[in-house]
């Protein structure tokens, strides 16, 4: 496969994508994308297809669990956030090298899915175990804490789905609305692929502790504003007889 001008996958993505991690996914688009972009160019050529890539992510996720298992503790943390921001790398990658070599497909989009929660579950719970493998002590175990967090952000992607899904079918054509609150959260929701440097900074600084807290609070509040924000929604298309029989 002949390779693409790298100024074509630049000017694509500025095109299709850039507005909205913009106002959604910043972190991604400050920390990920040029990788990612390099990641993909690199890639055409040698006829590696996105699907693979995004497999590939996907075995980084059990090196992830092995590394905070059975390594020592120190060194987990350096492995499993290595790992989680490779992954982070190629789950951005993939997306670019399916448009830049015109494979998209259903399957690529689900897959790529499926990928980004098993990680996302995976990764909580893993600083969760580091943390308990630091203090062995706790009152509470982080490790519950992490799979809480993991609970809570697949529980607020769930919702986020449905009600997409939903709101098309009942009320077709109608302009989503969304108040300074939802803006204002959707911009602090682009902390959440920051994940491995926020656990990583907190823990070259003592308080891992401290990053766990947030997770929870952060994963909390990502699940709160999504049901409470559908929920009013809903409400809204209701009481304007918007529902299509």
């Amino acid at each position: 496969m002949r390779r693409v001008p790298f100024a074509s996958i630049l000017a694509d993505y500025r095109d299709r994508k850039l507005k909205e991690e913009l106002a959604s996914d910043w972190g991604s688009l400050v920390f990920y994308r040029m990788p990612s972009f390099v990641l993909a160019w690199a890639l055409i050529p040698t006829g590696v297809t996105p699907n693979q890539l995004t497999l590939l992510g996907v075995l980084l996720i059990p090196a992830m669990v092995a590394a905070c298992w059975f390594l020592p503790a120190e060194q987990a943390m350096w492995v499993v956030t290595l790992l989680a921001l490779a992954f982070n790398v190629i789950d951005c990658a993939d997306g670019v090298l399916a448009h830049a070599t015109k494979q998209n497909s259903l399957s690529g989009r689900y897959l790529d899915f499926a990928t980004d929660i098993f990680y996302r579950g995976v990764a909580y719970g893993c600083y969760g175990l580091i943390a308990d493998r630091i203090w062995p002590g706790a009152s509470f175990p982080w490790v519950a804490v992490g799979l809480c967090c993991a609970m809570l952000v697949t529980y607020a992607r769930v919702n986020r789905i449905y009600a997409e899904k939903l709101f098309a079918k009942s009320a077709p054509g109608m302009p989503g609305q969304r108040s300074l609150f939802d803006t204002g959260f959707s911009i602090l929701s682009g902390l959440d692929t920051l994940l491995p440097l926020i656990a990583f900074l907190a823990w070259l600084l003592g308080g891992l502790w401290l990053a766990m807290v947030w997770f929870l609070v952060y994963t909390l509040a990502d699940a709160a504003v999504e049901v409470v924000g559908n929920y009013m929604k809903a409400r809204g298309i209701d009481s304007r007889g918007a529902v299509q029989p």
